[in-house]
């Protein structure tokens, strides 16, 4: 991956990560200087721990009941749940008092996230084709999900 290729995420995105993540992310950067020379570039280091994990997955199962989709990075709930696993996993890295912390990273979150991703049948996939592309099963534009904003009136009640 070249710098041309990268640019950095927006601040929503950087903001949505937790503080914990984003201290571990600035730590892990930093090395043993206290301050950074140039800004962390979030958006490379996400697609790095990308290649690198998917490098290491091995899928179980037949090749016709795993989905996938050559453009993961179009499909919002995707990246989604790889940020939150690449956020969680930058913690469990860090987390020097916790030996077992990377462990409980593959069962409590890759396990989790990746039962749904790698689902044919209701995973964000399951409109993708191995052959005829990205959404090439979807029929119709309206959103799998109908979301309507209530109204200004509207409390939240906890």
């Amino acid at each position: 991956m070249t710098d041309d290729d990268v640019t950095a995420l927006s601040h929503e995105e950087i903001a949505a990560l937790s503080d914990d993540a984003r201290d571990a992310l600035n730590d892990s950067a930093a090395g043993d200087d206290d301050e950074l020379e140039e800004p962390i570039d979030i958006r490379a280091r996400f697609l790095d721990w990308v290649v690198e994990q998917f490098s290491i997955v091995e899928v179980t199962g037949s090749k016709e009941r795993v989905r996938w989709c050559e453009r993961w990075y179009d499909h919002p709930e995707v990246v989604a749940r790889l940020y939150a696993l690449w956020g969680a996993r930058v913690q469990a890295d860090q987390d020097e008092n916790d030996l077992g912390a990377v462990s409980s990273w593959w069962i409590s979150h890759w396990d989790r996230h990746a039962a749904v991703l790698f689902d044919p049948q209701v995973g964000p996939f399951r409109d993708c084709d191995r052959t005829r592309g990205h959404m090439a099963n979807r029929r119709g534009e309206n959103p799998v999900v109908p979301l309507s904003i209530p109204p200004a009136e509207w409390e939240l009640r906890l």
